[in-house]
């Protein structure tokens, strides 16, 4: 990772249940616009704001491997499991310590959508978060323009992301209903082959 050392690093972090165009357009067009050397996909390993609320979750494993084949095909675009790796409960202040000890010549960037920047300061450790990292929203259909709290330091990225929600892609493959304009090809298969989003197959 030596030609690293002194780069531009995007992290975006995220469930990924499954990752679909929208994450490939966001992470594309922060890539492009902020000249970012690597935009690292985060998996988050236990996702405690969405468990916590009884959220069920396909298994981390799955959803490393499904934004890995999401991303291939992508120059500068990349798979991150160091959340799984560490375990326990996700948190995105140790992510970015973590982070600061691994590209420690590196300016990082937090890449957030715009539904989930408004809700910052429900975050653990949100001191951490501004110190180790630029804030960077990505606008998404429903929530253009949007602002994280007040004294919030951030730039923001212009993203053309369809309008499309993992709820939605979960709804439709436990029904049968086709999800192809959805998700890319590869993650499709890998849907399909491992049955995922089928009942009890969480």
């Amino acid at each position: 990772m030596s030609k690293l050392q002194e780069s531009r690093i995007g992290l975006f972090g995220g469930t990924f249940d499954p990752p679909h165009l929208g994450h490939l357009a966001a992470a594309l067009a922060a890539r492009d616009q902020l000249e970012l050397d690597l935009v690292l996909f985060v998996v988050a390993n236990d996702p405690w704001q969405k468990t916590e609320a009884g959220i069920e979750v396909t298994s981390a494993q799955h959803r490393f491997e499904m934004v890995r084949v999401a991303v291939s095909d992508f120059e500068g675009l990349q798979a991150d499991n160091s959340e799984i790796t560490r375990g326990g409960l996700t948190y995105t202040s140790a992510t970015l310590q973590e982070m600061k000890v691994r590209f420690p010549n590196s300016d990082l960037f937090l890449l957030v959508g715009g539904d989930v920047a408004t809700e910052l300061d429900t975050w653990k450790d949100t001191g951490l978060i501004r110190d180790n990292a630029t804030l960077v929203v990505v606008d998404r259909p429903g929530y253009l323009g949007a602002e994280p709290p007040a004294g919030w330091r951030f730039k923001r990225v212009i993203a053309e992301t369809p309008d499309i929600a993992g709820t939605e892609i979960r709804f439709r493959s436990r029904k049968g209903v086709e999800v192809k304009t959805m998700v890319s090809e590869s993650v499709k298969s890998y849907i399909d082959e491992n049955d995922l989003y089928e009942e009890g197959n969480l």
